[in-house]
């Protein structure tokens, strides 16, 4: 019983005086020959954390990301190192409608995620997001509902190797904006859209692959479902004061639209008015100014439906400190124009917000020329 006594004692005063965690089983020369292989090209190295920070916004709910890989040994428990790889992300918005007292919550995301680091060479982050959204038209006509929106598991092997699995797996359109009401929605929101917004893909469960790092994404992937079949490639570059990207999306056995959404002024002799293709280029960027207490914030971007119309979205802002002003141009140019088509007032909308930001909360005032103006808070983290 002594020796026993002694022998636990001795481990323990062992590992107390060892690192906090257990070493890798690849010996030092296992591990040169792997940082070898993949810094033969500077660009495509080894990236554990980011060296420059970027001002841009990201995309945590639908977007895949870079995450940082945090030091074991900078903790001083493992409890510690553990709690600091979960993640908690939020993006809601919540507002009301001032022309017809409509208020709503037209979605609420809230995803939950922790990442498991072996070592530098992989990491696993499985997640899950939950999706809330009601609507109040008056004290006897409301409405609303709960549910899961999104899960998965993301890994990133050798800190650039991206294999994703996930129930909403194609990359989708770009959803960033400097306004404080976005300009893309969901399906279950398109009937009380207007026609220059963009509607989400009708997303299934599948994979996303490819390469990704701080600054840039090139990935594939695909949705599988009886009968839908969405694929998209994404080519992204995130920079610290810009950020671009290219989308190409496809859906051969149904349409790329919500359900509900239909096109607005399509010729009704066209024998197919889904939408099988979507092409989209945008990019964004910001200026600083007076050591970054003044910014200029500006958005361009293109985006082709097949059998619907061309949409091109502009964004010019200003931020100082805590106040935003901003303005968006949006044209919806239709590929088959009829009769139902007024140039006048269909084709050209503009928008303007005003709003203050408590970081990451945001309240504030947006309306529109075609009469819509709405009071709302958002909060996005």
């Amino acid at each position: 019983m002594k020796n026993i006594l002694r022998f636990i004692i001795f481990n323990l005063i062992i590992i107390s005086y060892s690192e906090v965690y257990a070493q890798s089983p690849y010996t030092e020369k296992d591990q040169r020959l792997l940082k070898g292989i993949i810094t033969v090209w500077p660009y495509i190295g080894i990236e554990p954390i980011r060296p420059t920070e970027s001002y841009m916004p990201i995309d945590y709910i639908h977007e895949s990301y870079k995450r940082e890989t945090a030091l074991k040994t900078s903790f001083s428990s493992r409890l510690l190192y553990e709690l600091s790889t979960i993640e908690l992300h939020m993006d809601t918005l919540i507002g009301v409608n001032l022309k017809d007292g409509h208020f709503s919550m037209p979605n609420m995301y809230l995803s939950v995620g922790k990442t498991f680091n072996f070592d530098w060479y992989f990491s696993a982050t499985p997640f899950a997001t939950m999706t809330a959204k009601f609507d109040v038209f008056d004290k006897d006509n409301a409405s609303g509902s709960i549910g899961l929106y999104d899960a998965g598991i993301e890994t990133v092997t050798l800190t650039r190797i991206l294999l994703s699995f996930r129930m909403k797996a194609v990359n989708d359109i770009n959803g960033s904006t400097f306004m404080l009401l976005p300009s893309v929605y969901d399906s279950e929101s398109a009937a009380s859209q207007p026609h220059w917004y963009l509607p989400r893909v009708n997303n299934e469960m599948g994979f996303r692959a490819g390469l990704i790092g701080y600054y840039y994404e090139i990935s594939y992937s695909q949705g599988y479902s009886k009968d839908s079949n969405p694929l998209a490639v994404l080519l992204k570059v995130h920079g610290d004061y810009f950020k671009a990207q290219f989308l190409y999306q496809y859906n051969k056995k149904n349409s790329l639209s919500p359900e509900r959404f239909e096109t607005h002024y399509n010729n009704i002799n066209n024998y197919d008015n889904k939408t099988h293709h979507l092409v989209q280029l945008s990019a964004m960027g910001k200026l600083p100014l007076l050591d970054r207490q003044l910014w200029i914030n500006m958005l361009g971007e293109y985006t082709w439906r097949d059998n619907d119309a061309h949409y091109l979205r502009f964004e010019i802002g200003a931020e100082w400190k805590m106040l935003n002003l901003a303005l968006r141009p949006m044209f919806y140019i239709p590929v088959n124009k009829d009769e139902k088509f007024n140039s006048k007032k269909d084709l050209f909308c503009l928008e303007y917000s005003a709003y203050i930001k408590f970081n990451p909360i945001y309240f504030g005032f947006q309306g529109s020329t075609d009469g819509r103006y709405y009071i709302a808070m958002k909060a996005v983290f």
